[in-house]
């Protein structure tokens, strides 16, 4: 394992080192080497010329595992993720490519690392983080890493939210797409790997990306454009300390803290909660908020029947729901949110309209209705209070029902109402958002960026779970995805192109507005 060495005395080193047959261990790179087998790391493998080590045991500078936390979706049980394992987050992702470069920089001996024995859930992980270190930090393709890690590019995982209880439908996410997602972003500039340079630049990163989904349950598909992120509704009146507890501006103050709002309502009063937050921000012209809504944002009868039932009838009649029984789970931890000031000690996050004006969001698009399953009884939010901040606001609702999936008129109004996202920036990004931000919100969020960006939605599949764990929440939104090729096949199934010819009025390009 030498620099010097080549890869037929790496693997006789490894060979003799750690018992293993020739052909179980990859050499990558003169330091670095994959074990193979699905029995994972022999005990007691440690020698004075090789370390083994698992993936997921891989540490950072503060000394601490960099995958410790493992899968989970932010705000949600670990149970309520079902047979879903992975991938790892952004932040992961970066921390363990920044953790593994250090450790390689240091190194006194080669390292082989592996996954626990019979663990295939970690080993299908240990992959996904493999491949990102590849292509962020040493510069391969992603098919480059395929052919380098051969099998390993074929691993699946279960799709997101799958239920124990229920048998397991066909997997369609490979690790391979994993890979080629976060290719994208590099070659796109999603991501900036400037922020691998140091410990101090991928925590400022990792804190950045954190802080969107635990205070908004928000996260970039594509930074500075298309946003995705759970009804602002349901958020505002999360009793978990660290979300915000407006949606708009109070009284010419960006921000009021939650504990004030919650202090002045009963909690189980989501009427008068949402009374509460509506008259402080938006009054009508008679003084009293408003919540009625368009008939164009009720839901079909087959919604408000269920409605309407007992939760057990909810879960028992609607197979078609993704996520609508699944509860949140409330963390009491320290807010790192933007913040102007601060009451009685307690920092305050940015309300949602000024979180959106900060992140040059100019467009809401909203996929729900105004009440289904799992929404506040008051249902969603009135579409013109935001427009009074100066953003756009238009509603794309379907059905999370039957595989969630937009209807070809859905798509080609996402198209047109937003033609000029990603060529130019006067208009603002875009953020789309549907009950809870996983299933309808993020298909047509990859819909846009597909065809703006001229994106295979197999890749994009890819990055969508890693940049939104708990993204893509049925297998037909999975396939549907898959099924796009780039923008000719996105253009063709809305019905905006007759002869294939998909170009538009102006060439896209990369967003330059990567995470950094």
């Amino acid at each position: 394992f030498e620099a010097q060495a080549g890869p037929d005395t790496c693997i006789s080193v490894a060979m003799s080192l750690l018992k293993t047959p020739a052909n179980s261990v990859q050499v990558i790179t003169s330091s670095l080497g994959l074990l193979l087998e699905t029995d994972g790391l022999p005990a007691g493998s440690d020698a004075d010329f090789v370390q083994t080590l698992a993936v997921l045991d891989i540490k950072g500078a503060d000394g601490a595992t960099v995958c410790c936390a493992g899968y989970l979706v932010h705000h949600y049980t670990e149970a309520a993720s079902g047979r879903c394992f992975g991938p790892f987050n952004l932040g992961q992702v970066l921390r363990f490519c920044r953790a593994l470069s250090s450790r390689l920089e240091s190194r006194s001996r080669p390292l082989v690392l592996g996954s626990p024995p019979g663990d295939e859930q970690s080993r299908t992980n240990a992959a996904v983080l493999l491949g990102a270190y590849l292509i962020y930090v040493t510069g391969w393709t992603a098919d480059q890493v395929i052919e380098a890690l051969g099998d390993e590019a074929d691993r699946t995982f279960a799709c997101s939210w799958s239920r124990k209880d229920r048998p397991e439908a066909k997997r369609n996410m490979k690790v391979s797409h994993c890979w080629a997602g976060v290719e994208l972003a590099k070659i796109k500039g999603f991501i900036d790997l400037a922020c691998l340079s140091s410990d101090l630049t991928t925590d400022l990163v990792c804190s950045k990306i954190r802080r969107v989904v635990a205070v908004y349950d928000a996260a970039w598909i594509v930074p500075g454009l298309i946003m995705v992120c759970a009804d602002p509704v349901t958020t505002a009146l999360d009793p978990n300390p660290e979300t915000f507890s407006f949606l708009f501006p109070e009284e010419g103050v960006p921000t009021s803290p939650k504990a004030s709002r919650v202090r002045r309502v009963p909690p189980d009063d989501s009427i008068s909660q949402f009374r509460v937050l509506s008259a402080a921000c938006t009054p009508t012209a008679a003084g009293a908020p408003s919540i009625v809504f368009p008939e164009s944002l009720s839901p079909p009868s087959r919604f408000a029947e269920i409605h309407e039932g007992k939760p057990e009838q909810i879960e028992n009649d609607v197979d078609g729901m993704s996520v609508a029984t699944v509860c949140k789970e409330y963390f009491n931890k320290a807010l790192d949110a933007p913040t102007h000031g601060s009451v009685l000690g307690v920092q305050k996050p940015l309300d949602f309209t000024s979180f959106l004006l900060e992140a040059e969001i100019g467009f809401i698009i909203r996929t729900n209705f105004h009440k289904e399953p799992g929404m506040p009884k008051t249902g969603s939010y009135q579409a013109a209070d935001f427009m009074q901040f100066g953003l756009n606001h238009t509603d794309i609702v379907f059905a999370d029902m039957n595989g969630g999936l937009p209807k070809k008129t859905d798509v080609a109004k996402l198209l047109q109402v937003c033609p000029g996202l990603g060529l130019q920036k006067e208009g603002g990004g875009v953020v789309v958002h549907c009950k809870g931000g996983f299933g309808r919100s993020v298909v047509l969020a990859c819909c846009l960026a597909i065809d703006r960006f001229d994106l295979p939605g197999a890749a994009l599949l890819g990055w969508a779970r890693v940049v939104r764990p708990g993204a893509i929440n049925t297998p037909e939104q999975e396939l549907f995805l898959q099924s796009f090729a780039g923008r000719a096949d996105m253009r063709k199934f809305a019905g905006l192109i007759a002869n294939g010819d998909a170009s538009p009025s102006t060439k896209c390009g990369p967003c330059g507005c990567s995470l950094q």
